[in-house]
């Protein structure tokens, strides 16, 4: 067990000396000035400084004794606002300040069974300074093994070539509220205490915030809420985490590397970054996607000081049926409410068209009006923020589309694509097998999310098409997903179960 500390006023912290005492506790000689009282406890020592920390030494024992001792100092001095419903929601994310690498979003949620056993997991671990990945990934460990216990999180990100063009803050409103209706899903909202980082909230989500109270959720936004709220506090450890291993892998990658310097951690005060900057510029290479053009240290190596406006994200609701505005506004996200409304013959689709085509010498990507055949702009992003959840049949990775696509014009960047059992199977092939790798790097470094879903040794042998398309479109279901298809029976089956479709 790792060391932990408290903020401990004199009077409690008497108290809870005379406790230690009282359970088996030996009083040892201060070493230095700062100090009021030294307990050693097991294999481990209670120093309480007279600062008002209260500070116990790692216990690598595994006594239990030292464990009931924390508990205790936990009970009666936690640093955090105790539970007041019994699911506790936070939000948080990292990266909006670092040049380099996604902005990552997490929500998180547990019950509050668990919330002291979190506390001692969370509580010392400093999400203000620098450390090393292992320092982030130990700590993230520890709280995923509770996810047999009730803990459970989601994670988002924002591209840096969408941070350098859009006001992120739209955005953000919209992935943090797709991500409270998919925990809605299976938490009463009534239930639940929903903390927020407030990073300028804008009125849409505060408008959804307020239905949520009105369905008697309690809902806090506020400023440095890692530091109050434990929920707050485990989002943020989390998405540190999670974009720490993206840094990592663009650091391990040979080919973002310059006369021995890798890019660093992004920070603006990183002496490397700031180093591989400076040469990566000098060499006269272009900047690669992870790189964040629009922050005023990237200009100053450039020496091309520029007004950066910010862009409202494309994020369009009138592109999006009015049944599923209506539903995610009350919490309930639903592919089977999902339709897309074209701009130009104002027909509401089930199922539309993609395709890679070339534009202005260039290979971009976008979906077609079935009806009038007309690119439907900004319909990628907005579906991204929206929904977010992407499953392809066989077809789609056999031909290798999507990695095509996050090759060129990036429509399927920051997706989650669910990869059924079955698909697994009837993928594995030389051609499947490639685009499963492909997918698989660009996962690594953050530019989709990759999860498998079920066992293709459960997979029964001499299955009807009709079982494998059930297969799938119920994953569909399952995880409110796109479905896409270059199968035409895939296609005629998904539509028929109402779930929105992208055929090839």
């Amino acid at each position: 067990m790792d060391g932990r500390s408290w903020k401990v006023q004199k009077d409690l912290a008497e108290e809870i000396r005379r406790h230690l005492l009282s359970q088996g506790g030996i009083e040892e000689d201060i070493t230095s000035a700062n100090e009021e009282w030294r307990i050693k406890f097991s294999d481990s020592v209670f120093i309480y400084y007279k600062s008002g920390t209260l500070y116990s030494t790692a216990s690598r024992s595994l006594d239990p004794s030292v464990e009931n001792a924390w508990n205790y100092v936990n009970s009666c001095a936690s640093t955090y606002i105790p539970p007041s419903k019994d699911f506790l929601i936070g939000l948080d994310e990292t990266g909006k300040g670092e040049i380099i690498g996604h902005i990552v979003l997490v929500g998180v949620i547990f019950p509050k069974e668990i919330f002291h056993d979190l506390d001692l997991i969370a509580g010392a671990a400093d999400t203000k300074k620098r450390h090393t990945f292992n320092y982030w990934d130990e700590i993230f460990r520890k709280l995923d093994s509770f996810r047999n216990l009730g803990l459970d999180y989601i994670d988002q990100t924002i591209p840096p070539w969408q941070a350098d063009t859009y006001n992120i803050n739209k955005i953000m409103d919209v992935v943090y509220q797709g991500i409270l209706s998919r925990f809605f899903r299976r938490i009463p909202m009534e239930k639940c205490r929903i903390v927020i980082d407030d990073y300028n909230v804008g009125p849409p989500l505060y408008r959804f915030l307020n239905f949520l109270k009105q369905q008697k959720a309690e809902v806090i936004v506020v400023h440095n809420a890692d530091k109050k709220y434990l929920e707050a506090k485990i989002s943020s450890l989390i998405s540190k985490r999670k974009r720490e291993e993206i840094v990592k892998r663009i650091n391990e990658n040979p080919e973002f590397k310059i006369d021995g310097i890798s890019p660093g951690s992004g920070n603006a005060n990183d002496k490397d970054t700031l180093e591989w900057l400076k040469k990566w510029y000098s060499a006269k290479k272009e900047w690669p996607w992870f790189v964040k053009k629009s922050f005023r240290t990237v200009m100053e190596v450039e020496g091309n000081f520029r007004k950066i406006e910010k862009k409202t994200p494309p994020i369009r609701e009138d592109l999006l049926s009015k049944e599923f505005i209506d539903e995610f506004n009350k919490g309930r996200l639903s592919i089977k409410s999902l339709s897309i409304v074209c701009p130009y013959c104002g027909n509401e689709n089930k199922s539309v068209n993609f395709a890679i085509f070339e534009y202005e010498g260039r290979k971009v990507s976008g979906i077609r009006c079935p009806s009038c055949r007309n690119l439907i702009g900004d319909a990628g992003v907005t579906l991204r923020y929206y929904c977010g959840y992407l499953v392809p049949d066989s077809s789609v990775i056999r031909r290798g589309l999507l990695s095509k696509d996050l090759d060129s014009s990036r429509f399927f960047e920051g997706f989650t694509i669910l990869l059924p059992a079955i698909v697994r199977r009837e993928c594995d092939t030389e051609a499947g097998k490639r685009e499963f790798k492909r997918l698989a790097d660009f996962a690594s470094i953050g530019r989709i999310k990759l999860e498998s879903i079920g066992k293709v040794e459960e997979i029964p042998t001499n299955l009807l098409n009709i079982q494998r398309d059930e297969m799938i479109v119920e994953t569909a279901e399952q995880y409110n997903a796109i479905l896409i298809t270059a199968d035409n029976g895939m296609k005629t089956y998904s539509i028929s179960k109402g779930v929105f479709t992208i055929s090839i």
